[in-house]
């Protein structure tokens, strides 16, 4: 916005006894007018008001949670909203692990650690599952159920809220999404947990804008537009707000495949075609309303 400048009352002044005396009402009228013309506009647009509450959230899972560093995306999609509440995020992750070994070998008890608001329960892409002979075979959802009752109730009891992260298919094996969102519908209605629903938003997101690359060249993990549409999905499960005003371009820490931050450097985590980037929340915030409605 272009600010006028106001001329100086000495400067006016100076000038006015050179006019003829005839002239000046005239001119004491003109240069009041010229004033209020030249003063500043008064601002009627007030800042929106900062964010004045935070929301400690742990995330505990593997690869697809520490690939692009999702909790720091999480976060920047909360910077963006000045309504809702700023994300810090803390990790508890180990390439490949399941919500079981999760326990073993007692990396859950990161729960207990300090006090979270949110903690983020993400199992392994297959429920534990592998691949044999080709084949993509999904675990046992007793073994995957159990860790999320006895991980939810840990959750709990220290006063947080337990979120599920719906993983996605594979790129091999589409079919398998129906597995993966039942597993993780059934067990989030029978202890009321919500889920995030990652893994249909994937689904959406390849039947809308079927040229891009959400996942990377080894079929499973994500791309930095996956990991971005992940926690857009994540972030309006948390909070229960829009997360399209979120930008393209989100900068954070880079961070080791043991969830460690490197808190010494900023790195560009996403940077999309603002179109990609808009087509993407717009997925999130679909299907994140879809399953809110689906609820009985």
């Amino acid at each position: 916005m272009t600010t006028l400048r106001t001329a100086p009352a000495a400067r006016l002044a100076r000038r006015m006894p050179r006019l003829r005396p005839r002239l000046w009402p005239g001119v004491a009228i003109a240069v009041a007018a010229c004033v209020v013309m030249w003063s500043p506009a008064p601002v009627l647009a007030q800042p929106a008001a900062p964010q004045t509450t935070t929301t400690d959230v742990l995330f505990i899972g593997n690869s697809y949670t520490y690939f692009n560093n999702l909790g720091d995306i999480v976060a920047a999609i909360a910077e963006a909203d000045p309504q809702g509440p700023r994300i810090v995020p803390g990790f508890q992750l180990r390439g490949g692990a399941t919500l079981r070994s999760h326990i073993e070998t007692k990396r859950a008890d990161a729960i207990e650690a300090q006090a979270w608001d949110v903690v983020v329960l993400q199992e392994q892409s297959l429920l534990g599952g592998s691949i044999s002979g080709g084949r993509i075979v999904l675990g046992n959802n007793n073994q995957f159920e159990i860790a999320v009752r006895e991980l939810a109730a840990r959750v709990r009891a220290t006063g947080a809220s337990p979120v599920l992260y719906m993983t996605w298919a594979r790129r091999d094996a589409p079919e398998i999404i129906t597995g993966l969102a039942r597993a993780y519908r059934d067990i989030g209605a029978e202890l009321k947990i919500p889920v995030a629903p990652v893994g249909l938003a994937f689904a959406e997101a390849h039947r809308r804008l079927y040229t891009l690359d959400l996942i990377t060249y080894d079929g499973s993990h994500p791309t930095a537009a996956g990991s971005y549409l992940a926690a857009a999905v994540i972030y309006a499960t948390i909070t229960g707000r829009d997360p399209r005003m979120a930008p393209a371009t989100i900068y954070g820490r880079p961070i080791s495949d043991e969830g460690v931050p490197d808190t010494r450097l900023r790195v560009p985590l996403v940077d999309l075609p603002p179109a990609t980037a808009r087509a993407l929340l717009q997925v999130a915030w679909d299907v994140v309303q879809a399953e809110q409605a689906a609820k009985p």
